[in-house]
């Protein structure tokens, strides 16, 4: 594990305190200077619960600490130095961003063996994406890179007769206006020797460099590959590398964003699965540009369609020190540039607090804070990455009763209401909080019987149970229907706290549109809300409802700019 310390400006660093704890392993500190890092001392920290003090003579903004095991504890660091430059100044305020329209916004996980009417009640899927099923799938004899050959229209997922033809599956989407966004992961076999327990390994060979990017050429050239046939941008034939009978196609115009991990900051898989920073920045890198152009012509997304953009791996937790560290690696690698166009962050709401702990159960977004939660990150990527999109591509609640996940029963509420309320609000928290699109996880049910977690977090039954709609899958496909062509333009102050109140406007001004909800979990009911609604006399009110895509619409009556609603738990639309 590696620490890097900012001190903001170059200083002068005289000497570096530190307290060795219980554990004994080596920890060695570095300085950087210019484009490298100059190796300081190595402490092997015997010492038991005590001070070292080390003199020093150097001039650097960055100290780096890296630990051999966990055995290498220091419980703290004190610096020694005196400013050789002042910190520059951030005094220029961040740019004011539009909110997105919400039928780009509104998203969900999907697999190519989903019905395509059944995702069309989003505006937007995330389609989970195995290399391997473009590069050679489980065939042992498959060559790889250089010589790979690869295929989509069918894939190698396919036999006699039949096959998943992903140039279909898009086609069919974006002719139902759903934009499709390839989520690629997953290693191709060929690159751990065809054993298929790697999979989820980082995509290098054995004993390569993680943090350079030369290391993940393989990665980069099949992102350039998928990025030259579905791009909008059409690549000379003779750079496409295709398995044989497959039509040779470039510039098909149907994805105009590709994510190229899935949470690489699985730390719960062990270290070949788990993405540091800066591997992460590395390969992303890569991914992007072919590392602005050095890994050649055929490396990179950007190579292939300069306006295609990349999406980082959706990290697990959504934290900004993450980011921070990939900022750096920029910093030093990169010319400052992010490798990423987009920052790609997941979230569950549950009692465990956000960080990586064990939940015992789902808890309302608003109890969660999942707005502020947000809203922080988004300051910090108008601040310092303005430039970024920032999406949120996994939440969600199950319905099994025993899942830690679960979207619990309230009273004589059953928890598929719950889960269908909870996953609205989701979406309009983080509407609300600056997040530029949100990706539901998922669209089916694994196995809704089964109790571990994300089993019945689908908005449909499983696949041998025909895709049947929850009812969440009728109230998304409403919201999107209600507000589509819209913005969110910010809360609606309430004399009523029990009462939550947004505003959503169309981009020509005449279509807006409130939600209203309690963000409460006690099947809270706030009789006669008067909503000020200046210069009309009637408005259409509509209520989610199960078995209706288009909700329950009515006429609402507005009497001295006020009109009289029942709000609960479930939000309703006013649209004027």
């Amino acid at each position: 594990m590696s620490i890097v310390i900012d001190l903001k400006a170059k200083d002068h660093v005289r000497r570096i305190a530190y307290y060795d704890g219980v554990g004994s392993a080596n920890v060695r500190v570095d300085a950087r200077e210019g484009d490298s890092w100059r190796h300081l001392f190595t402490d092997s920290l015997v010492r038991y619960l005590e001070w070292t003090l080390r003199d020093f003579d150097v001039n650097t903004r960055y100290l780096r600490l890296m630990f051999e095991t966990p055995a290498a504890q220091v419980g703290e660091l004190l610096v020694d130095a005196q400013p050789l430059e002042p910190v520059a100044s951030t005094t220029e305020p961040a740019p004011v961003r539009r909110g997105p329209l919400m039928d780009d916004f509104i998203g969900v996980n999907g697999f190519i063996d989903d019905p395509v009417e059944r995702l069309a009640a989003f505006g937007h899927v995330r389609e989970y994406h195995q290399w391997q099923w473009d590069a050679g799938n489980q065939n042992p004899d498959y060559k790889g890179y250089p010589d790979d050959l690869l295929a989509w229209s069918p894939s190698w997922v396919s036999g006699p007769g039949w096959g998943w033809d992903f140039d279909q599956f898009y086609r069919e989407l974006n002719a139902r206006g759903v934009e499709v966004v390839p989520c690629l992961q997953g290693s191709a076999l060929y690159i751990h020797d065809h054993e298929s327990d790697k999979v989820g390994w980082k995509p290098i060979k054995a004993n390569e460099d993680t943090t350079d990017p030369q290391s993940y050429i393989e990665h980069a050239s099949h992102l350039f590959q998928f990025a030259a046939r579905y791009g909008a941008t059409k690549v000379e034939d003779s750079l496409l590398k295709l398995r044989e009978g497959q039509p040779h196609l470039s510039g098909l115009g149907l994805i105009r964003y590709l994510e190229n991990w899935n949470e690489p900051d699985r730390w719960w898989a062990g270290r070949n699965e788990y993405f540091s920073p800066f591997e992460l920045a590395a390969m992303s890198s890569a991914d992007l540009d072919g590392h602005r152009g050095a890994l050649g012509p055929t490396a990179g997304v950007r190579a292939a369609d300069s306006q295609m953009k990349l999406v980082m791996g959706g990290r697990a937790l959504p934290e900004i020190e993450y980011l921070r560290a990939m900022q750096l690696w920029a910093e030093l690698n990169r010319n400052g540039e992010f490798p990423a166009d987009v920052i790609n962050l997941h979230h569950y709401s549950n009692d465990a607090g956000g960080q990586g702990g064990q939940p015992t159960t789902g808890i309302s977004p608003e109890a969660d804070g999942l707005r502020e939660r947000f809203g922080k990150i988004a300051r910090w990527r108008d601040e310092q990455l303005p430039d970024a999109e920032l999406w949120m591509s996994e939440f969600g609640y199950d319905t099994n009763p025993n899942s830690v996940q679960r979207a619990p029963a309230i009273g004589d509420t059953p928890a598929e209401e719950v889960q269908a309320c909870w996953i609205i609000r989701s979406f309009l928290e983080l509407a609300g909080s600056g997040v530029d699109r949100a990706q539901l996880y998922m669209l089916r049910d694994v196995n809704a019987g089964n109790t571990v977690k994300y089993n019945s977090s689908g908005v449909t039954t499983e696949t041998w149970n025909k895709h049947q709609p929850k009812r969440a899958w009728f109230y998304i496909n409403t919201m999107k229907n209600t507000v589509k062509g819209t913005r969110p333009i910010g809360d609606v102050a309430s004399d009523n706290e029990r009462v939550r109140v947004m505003k959503f406007k169309s981009d020509d001004g005449l279509k807006t549109i409130f939600a209203l909800w309690c963000p409460s979990a006690n099947n809270e009911v706030v009789q006669g809300f008067q909503l000020r609604i200046p210069d009309k006399t009637t408005a259409r009110i509509v209520q989610l409802e199960a078995g209706e895509s288009m909700g329950k619409n009515a006429t609402l009556r507005i009497q001295d700019s006020l009109a009289k609603i029942e709000v609960t738990e479930r939000p309703v639309f006013v649209v004027c």
